[in-house]
């Protein structure tokens, strides 16, 4: 699950509450109120997500029945072109899944509720402070986090084996490794994919390896000539037909079950480690993980221990307790824990964690292993500013330029950081 999406422009004003009661009313501290209320929570995801997200609503609601949790599963092609358009609208939805740069972007725009004013409901201590600072804005928490997880090569082992490709040392392969391999497989498997390139996914990984994406003031960091490589990589594994370049665009847009790696038709996919349970389950062939290329060899890790998701809330919701409330719940009880497993990531509660690992099933403990053994080569953390709302869009346009010959890898280069830079300026 990717935690990194795109908006044109979030909404840039908060509406206002249309409640009629104080917020210092509505947010005092004491019992909780017991009088029924109704909230709408908004995720995007799987329909097995979506599944498990309603069973654990249903959990809740016996635990809390006068709160009443309307689950409104979305799209994720869409997810925040429309979570833009709720805001703009003044009915967003009480409680909002987000990601990536999203939480400190709403959150400096006024749009969610500072978790500081209902911290008797939520607690926020237990978390790592790496993975808070994403959702903070001048000291003020805005998200909590569904759990952790890493950019990792994803691989199908069956196909490798049937290709008679040896499985790389991820301590040691580089990016010239990643091709080659790639186009090995697809050379010994006539019809099988090497890897599916998926630059919105790896550009802030790779950009990581070259000393950083962004800049400690927010700027952007990396330059065109870092990024040409990258661009040059996509298009030599797509002319040799190791990578699809005619499927690029539905593999964008569709259900994982209908990927090509899903299918067992490629053996490789950049993605991330909480997506193996994701993937193995539909997948003909054994998923494993390994780190990205070029960890070992480039100027610093480039992958680090990200929040897969955030959940947040609307600061005009009217009952901001009862949603502090249930957001907890989601994150800090086992219970709810023993349901959502590591669906958006290992849980960040370490109580929640215990909880659920003995529970964990295989493809599970593969994500779950494959953290614990590289917990000390993850790369430094970074925090996207609340300007780059836009780059998984702009990553995604320019890049289908790319594969369809209309752009040259350093011209895309180019153009990629003039597009960043302009977002920067529009939307600072």
């Amino acid at each position: 699950m990717p935690a990194h999406c795109s908006v044109t422009n979030p909404a840039r004003h908060r509406q206002p509450s249309g409640t009629g009661e104080p917020a210092s009313r509505r947010r005092r501290k004491g019992p909780l109120p017991t009088d029924n209320v109704t909230l709408t929570f908004w995720w995007w995801g799987s329909q097995a997500r979506a599944t498990t997200t309603q069973k654990v609503i249903d959990l809740f609601q016996q635990q809390y029945p006068y709160i009443h949790i309307q689950g409104e599963p979305q799209d994720f092609a869409n997810y925040f072109t429309n979570v833009s358009t709720k805001f703009a609208g003044g009915d967003a939805p009480d409680i909002i899944t987000m990601g990536g740069a999203y939480p400190k972007s709403y959150a400096s725009d006024g749009n969610l509720l500072d978790f500081g004013t209902v911290s008797s409901d939520l607690n926020t201590t237990v978390f790592p402070s790496g993975l808070l600072t994403s959702a903070q804005v001048d000291g003020k928490q805005y998200g909590v986090p569904t759990g952790g997880n890493a950019i990792a090569v994803l691989y199908n082992e069956d196909l490798f084996k049937s290709a008679g490709v040896a499985v790389p040392n991820d301590d040691t392969w580089s990016w010239a490794d990643f091709v080659s391999t790639a186009k090995q497989i697809q050379s010994k498997l006539p019809g099988t994919y090497g890897a599916e390139t998926r630059l919105f996914d790896m550009i802030g990984a790779y950009s990581g390896q070259q000393g950083g994406l962004y800049n400690d003031d927010g700027s952007l960091k990396v330059t065109a000539d870092q990024l040409t490589p990258l661009f040059q990589m996509e298009k030599d594994l797509i002319g040799t037909g190791a990578a699809p370049a005619d499927l690029f665009n539905q593999e964008l847009a569709v259900d994982p079950a209908q990927t090509l790696f899903a299918q067992g038709k490629s053996a490789m996919l950049i993605g991330y480690t909480n997506q193996v349970n994701t993937y193995a389950p539909l997948n003909k062939g054994t998923v494993k993980l390994l780190r990205l290329p070029g960890e070992s060899t480039a100027k610093q890790p480039g992958s680090s221990l990200l929040p897969s998701q955030y959940y947040t809330i609307n600061h005009d919701t009217k009952y901001p307790r009862q949603a502090a409330t249930f957001v907890n719940f989601l994150v800090n009880s086992p219970d709810a824990g023993k349901l959502i497993l590591a669906d958006r990531g290992l849980p960040a509660s370490p109580a929640v964690l215990q909880a659920i690992t003995p529970l964990l099933n295989a493809n599970d403990q593969i994500f779950a292993q494959f953290h614990q053994k590289n917990a000390s080569k993850f790369g430094p953390s970074f925090v996207p500013p609340a300007w780059a709302t836009d780059i998984n869009k702009i990553t995604q346009t320019i890049d289908s330029k790319v594969v369809s010959g209309q752009m040259t890898p350093s011209a895309a280069a180019a153009e990629w950081v003039k597009e960043m830079n302009d977002s920067k300026t529009k939307n600072s």
